[in-house]
C-alpha cells in the first residue's frame, strides 16, 4: 500500500503546493515545479537503487546462512534390510 513512490510521490504533490501559493509567477512556478520535479526523480531513483542493493545483499546473506543442500528424492518403495 505505501510504497516507496507512493510516499515520494505524496510530499513531492506538497511541495508542488505549496510552490503554487509562494510563486504567483508563472515563470518562476514553472522553474520550481520542474526543480521539483528533477527531485522527484532523483529520489526514485535513489530509492529503487537501494531496494535493489538491499535485495541483493538479503538474497547473497541467506544463502550463506541457509546453504540449499541437495535433497535426494524419497523412494517410492519400502528398502528392507538385507539378512545376514
Amino acid at each position: 500500500m505505501f510504497t516507496t513512490d507512493f510516499i515520494i510521490d505524496s510530499i513531492q504533490m506538497s511541495k508542488k503546493t505549496v510552490a503554487d501559493h509562494i510563486f504567483t509567477d508563472k515563470v518562476l512556478n514553472k522553474a520550481a515545479h520542474s526543480y521539483i520535479d528533477a527531485q522527484t526523480a532523483f529520489a526514485k531513483m535513489l530509492s529503487r537503487n537501494t531496494m535493489d542493493m538491499v535485495k541483493y545483499s538479503v538474497d547473497s546473506l541467506s544463502k550463506v546462512v541457509f546453504p540449499q543442500k541437495e535433497q535426494a528424492s524419497r523412494a517410492p518403495y519400502k528398502v528392507e534390510k538385507e539378512a545376514k
